[in-house]
């Protein structure tokens, strides 16, 4: 995603927080900056880590094999510390957020595939009659038509969709605080994490059982927490303030950063027990939130040319197609897979991957990239 305008730093710039505007690595510098150059990597692997989890699973043995879920906890951080820069350098440069074009980019960006998917299914369940999909696809169809399938059990093809849900009521409800609630940002960003982390210790569950029947882990919109997307929040703010970014320079401004982060990443999801609830949760989140920081305070990290390897960046770019078409991907896959008979979880890791990359490819040659164009007419002023 682009953010400001810069040319990145070589990998011998002197990076120093407190210099002057024009040096890299000044808060004034990261201000400038309009593309951090390592994004798309890191949302590459992301989708590589959600593809494994479905289409391999990993192996029991090696408990942090089977955690590609967590791929869409790094998806959020991402999501949360973007949005949010983009909203308050808009409300620096012009002195308001127009949430009118902000809701026009991220519906041009989103909704386009996303729609084509979910209405072409339906067309082609009712068109097919009889298959044992049909009757499910369809009583969740109004949930997924609203973005609201993560209050509920989806049990077809798109039940992945529960993440876009999480997004698009974070879009929802986030920008509007940030433009009419500006001074209270703070105490509700520390209330809101405040809450999902009830949730994640599930010190709420008691409650939920005795009122509401269920308890958190029941429900997607609980049991999959908003904390990765609250903590891309608060590093976009503290990022965005001379103070902030010299304290967020002292953790991830040097140079190793992101390979102690990575480290300390692969180290807790690494963690010896299937149930991830609580701490153990609580600090993946922290490590993804700090890989994320040591790779956009700086350019010419230690990371820089795996994470921009072009092979690696291009699936970065093509990820959010990846995402929506990989399941059918993988339902390709094993159609092959019986065909060739090649029974193997590796095997069909390989041809989701093949697959959805294909698919991916083709959907943003031939359809998204053109419906992008668009967003060029809602610009947020310079």
């Amino acid at each position: 995603m682009v953010i400001a305008q810069a040319t990145d730093p070589g990998p011998g710039a002197a990076l120093r927080p407190g210099a002057g505007a024009d040096e890299p690595g000044s808060h004034g510098a990261f201000r400038a900056r309009r593309h951090f150059g390592s994004l798309d990597g890191l949302r590459c692997f992301s989708i590589l880590a959600v593809l494994w989890h479905h289409a391999h699973g990993g192996d029991a043995a090696l408990l942090a094999s089977t955690r590609g879920f967590l791929g869409v906890d790094m998806f959020f951080v991402l999501s949360g510390f973007l949005i949010v820069t983009l909203l308050l350098r808009e409300r620096e440069r012009s002195g308001t957020i127009d949430l009118g074009k902000f809701y026009a980019r991220r519906t041009l960006r989103i909704f386009p595939l996303y729609y084509a998917i979910v209405l072409g299914l339906a067309a082609l369940l009712a068109l097919k009659p009889g298959g044992s999909m049909g009757p499910h696809y369809f009583g969740e169809l109004p949930y997924l038509l609203t973005y609201t399938s993560n209050w509920i059990e989806v049990t077809s093809i798109l039940a992945i969709a529960w993440s876009l849900a999480t997004e698009e009521q974070f879009y929802l409800v986030w920008p509007p605080i940030e433009r009419f609630l500006g001074r209270l940002v703070g105490p509700l960003l520390l209330a809101f994490l405040a809450l999902n982390q009830a949730v994640n210790f599930r010190l709420l569950d008691p409650w939920l059982e005795a009122h509401l029947g269920f308890r958190a882990s029941e429900r997607e919109i609980l049991s999959s927490t908003f904390t990765p997307i609250l903590l891309g929040v608060g590093l976009a703010h503290l990022a965005h303030r001379p103070a902030g970014f010299r304290a967020l320079w002292r953790l991830c401004g040097f140079a190793g950063a992101p390979l102690l982060w990575l480290a300390a990443l692969l180290a807790a999801v690494s963690w010896p027990s299937a149930d991830i609830a609580g701490l153990p949760r609580l600090s993946m989140q922290l490590a993804m939130a700090g890989l994320l920081c040591s790779v956009v305070l700086r350019e010419d990290h230690a990371l820089r040319g795996l994470l921009r390897l072009g092979p690696i960046a291009r699936l970065g770019v093509i990820s959010y197609g990846m995402y929506l078409l990989h399941m059918f991907a993988l339902h390709g896959s094993r159609v092959l897979q019986g065909k060739l008979g090649w029974e193997d979880p590796w095997s069909r890791t390989l041809l989701c991957l093949v697959l959805t990359v294909g698919l991916a490819e083709l959907s943003f040659r031939g359809f998204e990239s053109k419906v992008l164009r668009l967003k060029s007419r809602f610009e947020a002023e310079r």
